[in-house]
């Protein structure tokens, strides 16, 4: 009889429970969803006791059909760079604080006048931001100062959902490395930037190795989810790191592509990468001593699905098959038009939140051929920027295409031609980060050998060669690309400034 691995991904929207066999086979699933309050001004939080209501729901509903006492082991994926603060009890002393709550601005601020931005990003592998956990926590000591004072762990989405099985506080490298006060080198909490952030250490818990049991399933966890007391917990990792291993990102040089709403490049090294002008991030990769950096953009699919509304009246995402097929009859170019995908402002690579959205380059001949062929073209440019930061400094010979947006012929095939390098397509285009959050499991409790049963789980079945022809002409628009950004930037503050004053 097989035994299982019960993973969860527990996301912005809801927590997705899966449980796969012990040949890697997708055996059930099932989404339970939440909701965030955004009632203020940049304020994004949620209940953890949602978080968990839904996990008991979801682990009660996959485990129906099988013998329970058959689980080897549970393991989470989640939503990174929260900040849920803690008793020495483990209660929630308030809300969660998600990676999309953005007040804490001055703190980040102030991290960054303290410790310079440069220092900064070499100690983290990230710029300080209020979208981290450090940030925030600090906001909450400014603001709340009498949660701060209760405080005694600040965790992540996961790692409470880990207390709440195991009755213990542990964190794993991946997810630390989202917080802002990790040492991604070192793999330890950054004495440094907590003793500037003027906060005791022992304020975060423990960080340990992804596939490391840190506990098993309590009594009384196992009487509200229905998972069998003493299952085994591993650590997991948050969604990105789960992704990564899913995506089959698991060795120096895999790379691959995240095509969704927002959209990511990223590739698995065995060191740091040197990038001075800090356009990409570097986390901590949920296997031990390897690192995965990310070059991440806001409006990828949003951007395709914005110029579906206009073009259609509709924001359906099943309109990506008529935005592939205009596309495919302009010509590469699109007849001179220029798209910067900036609807949201902009991360990587340029980190401009005042970055805007255009069309540039259009004459009485552009039809909507050029613009939908325009739009695909500046989101796959957009994305190279990134990539060739990794490129430069790893054997990256291919790229791993995954997600909902990574459907479509001819987007493919300009994403091929624009980055240089050979697409493949898995069989499962997006359940990369579920498997990632059940291949720790498996590794951890020893169900699988090793990482590379994600080629058993999802096998490439496709694939796209890039064109040189084409690419050589992407690569003197990609440097127009770069220089309409640069001449533009000034103007989108300026904008900006306008629009808000």
């Amino acid at each position: 009889m097989s035994r299982y691995i019960l993973a969860h991904d527990l996301g912005t929207s809801g927590n997705k429970a899966t449980l796969f066999d012990e040949n890697g086979k997708l055996v059930s699933s099932r989404i339970e969803t939440y909701r965030t309050d955004y009632s203020g001004e940049n304020r994004a939080e949620q209940d953890p006791a949602d978080w968990w209501n839904a996990v008991c729901l979801s682990s009660k509903h996959v485990i129906s059909g099988i013998d329970p006492l058959k689980i080897a082991g549970v393991s989470f994926s989640g939503q990174m760079m929260a900040c849920l603060c803690v008793d020495k009890q483990g209660t929630p002393l308030r809300k969660a604080l998600i990676y999309s709550d953005q007040r804490a601005e001055k703190q980040a601020k102030q991290l960054t006048d303290a410790i310079g931005l440069t220092e900064f990003f070499k100690i983290t592998g990230h710029r300080p931001s209020s979208s981290y956990s450090l940030a925030k926590l600090l906001w909450i000591k400014d603001h709340e100062p009498e949660v701060f004072t209760k405080t005694f762990k600040m965790l992540q989405a996961k790692d409470y959902m880990n207390f709440k099985l195991t009755g213990r506080f542990f964190t794993d490298f991946n997810d630390a490395s989202g917080t802002n006060a990790f040492d991604i080198k070192k793999r330890i909490w950054s004495d440094l930037i907590i003793s500037e952030a003027g906060i005791s250490p022992d304020v975060f818990p423990d960080a340990v190795s992804s596939t490391t049991v840190i506990g098993k399933v309590s009594h009384a966890a196992s009487i509200e989810c229905g998972i069998p007391e003493g299952v085994p917990v591993t650590a997991g990792a948050g969604d990105g790191g789960c992704a990564t291993i899913g995506a089959g990102s698991y060795s120096p040089g895999n790379a691959y592509c995240y095509m969704g709403s927002s959209s990511w490049v990223s590739v698995t090294t065995d060191r740091m990468i040197e990038d001075s002008d800090m356009k990409t991030f570097t986390w901590a990769h949920p296997i031990e001593g390897l690192y995965h950096p990310c070059g991440t953009m806001q409006t990828a699919g949003s951007s395709i699905n914005w110029l579906s509304g206009l073009l259609n009246g509709s924001t359906a995402a099943a309109d990506l098959e008529n935005i592939n097929k205009l596309a495919e009859e302009s010509p590469i170019g699109a007849d001179g038009v220029f798209f910067l995908p900036y609807l949201l402002g902009e991360r990587s690579p340029w980190w401009d939140p005042n970055a805007r959205g255009c069309f540039i380059g259009m004459n009485i001949n552009t039809d909507r051929r050029h613009i939908c062929r325009a739009l695909i073209e500046g989101i796959a440019m957009n994305l190279n920027e990134s990539l060739k930061v990794m490129k430069g400094q790893t054997g990256i010979n291919s790229v791993v295409f995954i997600g909902g947006g990574a459907n479509g012929s001819m987007l493919r095939r300009i994403f091929a031609d624009v980055f240089g390098l050979q697409l493949e397509i898995p069989a499962l285009l997006s359940e990369a980060t579920s498997m990632g959050a059940a291949l720790i499991g498996g590794v951890g409790t020893g169900l699988y050998s090793g990482f590379d049963m994600v080629k058993k789980m999802n096998p490439v079945i496709d694939t796209v060669e890039c064109s040189l022809e084409s690419n050589a002409i992407y690569e003197k628009r990609s440097k127009i690309f770069t220089g309409l950004y640069t001449n533009l930037k000034k103007s989108f503050t300026e904008i900006s400034e306008v629009c808000t004053g």
